[in-house]
C-alpha cells in the first residue's frame, strides 16, 4: 500500500475537523455549551479525546470555530470578492444564494440559533474577534444601504435585518410551512424593497449604531 500524501493528510485532518464542528454544534445546540463536555463531543464523534484537542485547543476555541465559519460564510455570499463594498449585483445574487444555502441545510442553521441565545455561547460571540468582524459586517450593509440612497440607511438595516432573520428562523424550525413559490415570492420582494439601481455617492460620516452590530446573528 502506498503512503499517504500531503494532500491526503490535509483531507483527513479536514475531515476530521468538519466531524468533530458538526457533532459539537449539535451537542452545544441541543444539550447545552455549558454542560457539554470535550468527552462527550469526542465519545459521539467516535474519536478519542486527544484526537479533539488536537484541533482545538478547549471548548470555547471549538465554539469560536462554530461562529467562525458560520460569519465567514455568510460574508463569502454577502461580499465574494472580498473588496468591502457590496454592489447592486452582488446584493441581488444574495438573496439567491443565502435561501439556497438556508434551504439546502436548515439543520444546521436551526442548531446554530438554538446555540447563539444561550448566555455562556453569547459571551463567546461577544469577545473581541467576533465583535470587530460582525461590526465589519454590518458596517458594510450600513455602507451599501447609504450608497443605494435609502433616506434612512441605519433604518433600512433594522428593516432587512428583522425580516431577513425573522423569515430565517422561522424556516429552520418549520422548513415544512414554506413552498417554493412562497419561499420565491419571498425573495423576489426582499429584492424590490431592498436593491434600488439609484445609486450615490457614500457619505464617509456615516457610522453604524453599535447596538445594530448583532442584527444578522
Amino acid at each position: 500500500m502506498s503512503p499517504r500524501t500531503t494532500e491526503q493528510f490535509e483531507e483527513i485532518r479536514e475531515e476530521k475537523k468538519k466531524l468533530i464542528t458538526k457533532v459539537a454544534l449539535e451537542l452545544f445546540a441541543n444539550e447545552g455549551y455549558h454542560t457539554t463536555s470535550i468527552s462527550k463531543i469526542a465519545e459521539k464523534a467516535g474519536i478519542s479525546k486527544g484526537l479533539v484537542y488536537n484541533y482545538f485547543e478547549s471548548k470555547e476555541d471549538l465554539l469560536s470555530n462554530i461562529f467562525d465559519d458560520i460569519i465567514n460564510r455568510t460574508m463569502d455570499i454577502l461580499d465574494p470578492n472580498h473588496d468591502e463594498v457590496i454592489t447592486t449585483q452582488e446584493a441581488e445574487d444574495f438573496f439567491d444564494r443565502f435561501f439556497d444555502l438556508l434551504t439546502n441545510n436548515p439543520q444546521e442553521w436551526r442548531l446554530f440559533f438554538q446555540l447563539s441565545v444561550q448566555k455562556d455561547a453569547i459571551a463567546v460571540l461577544m469577545k473581541e474577534n467576533h465583535n470587530h468582524k460582525i461590526q465589519n459586517s454590518q458596517q458594510l450593509i450600513l455602507n451599501y444601504f447609504a450608497k443605494q440612497n435609502f433616506k434612512d440607511p441605519e433604518l433600512a438595516v433594522v428593516l432587512f435585518s428583522s425580516i431577513f432573520k425573522g423569515f430565517t428562523l422561522m424556516y429552520v424550525f418549520a422548513p415544512e410551512m414554506f413552498t417554493k413559490d412562497l419561499i420565491d415570492k419571498l425573495k423576489r420582494k426582499m429584492k424590490e424593497m431592498f436593491v434600488n439601481k439609484d445609486t450615490q455617492t457614500i457619505d464617509s460620516s456615516i457610522q453604524l449604531d453599535e447596538r445594530l452590530g448583532y442584527y444578522l446573528l
